[in-house]
C-alpha cells in the first residue's frame, strides 16, 4: 500500500509541475475594505507537449490515490480480525 501511495503522490506532483512549467498565464490579487470586494484571479494556460503528459500524470496519480484509499480501508477492517490475542504474564518478573 505504501508503494501505491508514494507513486500516486509522485505522479500528482510531477503532473502539477509540468502544468506550471509550461504555463503562460497571469495572476491578480485585490484587497478591498469591504471583504466582499476582495478578489483573486488566476489564469493558467498550458500549451504544447506538456498538456498530454500533465493530464496523464495527474490522471494516473488520482487513480492510484483512489486505489491506495481502497487498500487502506480494506486493511483497516481486515487487521482487527486477524490479530491473535496476546498472552499476559501473571507478574512482571515471571518467565
Amino acid at each position: 500500500m505504501k508503494g501505491v501511495l508514494v507513486t500516486a503522490v509522485v505522479c500528482l506532483a510531477a503532473g502539477l509541475f509540468v502544468i506550471f512549467y509550461f504555463c503562460n498565464g497571469t495572476t491578480g490579487l485585490s484587497f478591498a475594505y469591504p471583504l466582499s470586494g476582495c478578489s483573486i484571479h488566476i489564469d493558467i494556460t498550458t500549451t504544447g507537449a506538456g498538456v498530454p503528459v500533465a493530464v496523464g500524470l495527474v490522471a494516473t496519480g488520482a487513480f492510484l490515490l483512489m486505489i491506495a484509499t481502497v487498500i487502506a480501508l480494506i486493511g483497516m477492517f481486515r487487521r482487527e480480525r486477524d490479530i491473535p490475542p496476546t498472552r499476559h504474564r501473571e507478574s512482571a518478573f515471571e518467565e
